[in-house]
């Protein structure tokens, strides 16, 4: 009998979003047909293909030729009323809505605002100064009282200048205070601005309230390029005592966030050693288990929300998910969207849609998710293509995807050799079409992968990958 000769590998499945080895070798081929060695603001949060990430579009008012004249360094992920969220940047606390960004406030003496809450029917703000920090509040009316922290409640004082991620329940809210976790109850209007005391050299990274306990997450150590040791804490949800109930230990990796969701906390957190450092992963029992790596930075306290079940995390100038749409997915990591800017602040979904600050140079501006980007790619996992004394030859691609409109184009290369050469480039275009074959000729080559490239596609008009179809043959060489 003959022996098969030809053979197809499919390309599909795309919801598995990066390798597990991407974030450390782009030429990986760990993995499987539906992983990514490396995309750039690509959805593959769909089940069924992959399209471009959405667009940004800004807000109106939402660069310094409006009101936005300075990097917004926190926004709410919920609203306080209809249409309306508030924000705070470097010096100023911004009203926010859906389409838009209000008349800001000054806030005195303030060189770096930190987080806002709102609480019992007021917003309280933390930010730096000069020297120490402060806690302002608002009655969400009219009146703004910026030093209310060291003024008005009983036990009054000023705060450490370091971050201050805050929570709350009921009537009691959290937040971090450099080596310290405040505390403040407004039934009693008393303030506890060092109820825990983390030691020297400490530092409270963010602060969540889950299943009737306090999640506290804490870095010691130097931070830049120096490894910390972190841990988080459970404390119990009256904050009444001094005393922890316990702790999960992180080693040395420092924490950037902890998100409740689902039942589950997931932590960001950094292995210093590590070329895939950044990890994003969850707690089990007293274990930090990671779930998927990233390159980039490490996201803090106000660069992570909640978007399709996913959770949206802020990497250096991009914007990241992870999670599953839905419960019969795999857990993915992917490269969703562009930040804006070189420079990202804050990202938050008060709305339902994505919003993100960013700054470069002189230039400011808050803008949300809106149709869709065209600076997108994504390369599929090297496949290679030895066996033995059979080395492989592409004959032909067929690719599948949505009903195209007139505008819509995704461009498809097959790079061989470890990427050091590549076919000619394929235009998946057409309107109208669903399915586009692609004669190719490849000559014999050890190893291929798929690239896409959205760049002279339509920013109104997604071109949907379903599925790619590479039909090869064996040559004996």
């Amino acid at each position: 009998m003959a022996k098969e000769n030809t053979f197809t590998i499919t390309f599909n499945r795309f919801y598995q979003g990066f390798s597990p080895i991407a974030a450390s070798n782009s030429l990986t081929s760990f993995g499987n047909a539906g992983h990514a060695s490396s995309m750039t603001n690509a959805d593959v949060l769909n089940a069924d293909y992959i399209v471009q990430g959405p667009g940004l579009a800004t807000l109106t008012n939402g660069t310094e030729a409006g009101n936005v004249k300075e990097l917004i360094n926190f926004i709410m992920d919920k609203a306080v009323s209809a249409d309306l969220t508030y924000g705070i940047g470097v010096t100023k606390i911004y009203p926010i809505s859906s389409t838009s960004v209000g008349t800001p406030t000054t806030v005195t003496d303030c060189t770096d605002g930190e987080s806002c809450i709102n609480l019992k029917g007021n917003l309280y703000y933390f930010y730096n100064k000069t020297s120490g920090g402060e806690i302002g509040i608002f009655d969400l009316a009219t009146t703004f009282d910026h030093d209310w922290g060291s003024t008005v409640p009983t036990g009054k004082a000023a705060l450490q200048k370091a971050i201050h991620p805050v929570a709350s329940k009921e009537d009691l809210m959290l937040f971090g205070n450099g080596r310290y976790t405040g505390v403040y109850t407004v039934a009693t209007t008393t303030l506890e601005p060092t109820k825990l005391d983390f030691g020297n050299g400490h530092e409270v990274a963010d602060v969540i309230f889950h299943a009737n306990q306090w999640w506290i997450a804490v870095n010691s150590g130097v931070s830049g390029t120096n490894r910390n040791l972190s841990s988080i804490y459970l404390y119990d949800g009256s904050a009444t005592t001094s005393l922890l109930s316990d702790e999960t230990s992180v080693g040395v990796q420092r924490i950037g966030f902890l998100y409740p969701l689902n039942g589950i906390i997931y932590v960001a957190y950094q292995d210093l050693s590590s070329t895939a450092g950044y990890k994003i992963g969850y707690i089990a029992g007293r274990q930090l288990k990671p779930l998927g790596y990233f390159s980039g930075s490490l996201p803090t306290f106000a660069q992570k929300t909640l978007y399709k079940n996913t959770i949206l995390f802020v990497s250096g100038s991009s914007i990241y998910s992870a999670g599953a749409v839905i419960e019969e997915l795999p857990i993915q990591t992917s490269q969703i969207m562009d930040g804006g800017y070189s420079t990202v602040g804050a990202i938050a979904c008060p709305f339902g849609t994505p919003m993100i600050s960013s700054t470069q140079s002189t230039s400011y501006k808050l803008a949300q998710a809106s149709g869709y980007d065209t600076t997108c790619d994504w390369k599929s996992i090297i496949v290679p293509l030895v066996n033995g004394r059979n080395i492989g030859y592409v004959d032909e691609v067929t690719v599948l995807t949505n009903t195209l409109g007139a505008a819509a184009q995704c461009d498809l290369i097959l790079e061989y050799n470890q990427d050091s050469s590549e076919s000619a480039t394929k235009e998946i275009t057409g309107e109208n079409t669903r399915r586009h074959i692609f004669p190719v000729g490849s000559g014999t080559v050890e190893d291929l992968r798929v690239y896409l490239n959205w760049e002279n596609g339509s920013t109104a008009t997604p071109t949907a990958i379903r599925e790619i179809q590479v039909k090869c043959h064996w040559v004996e060489k």
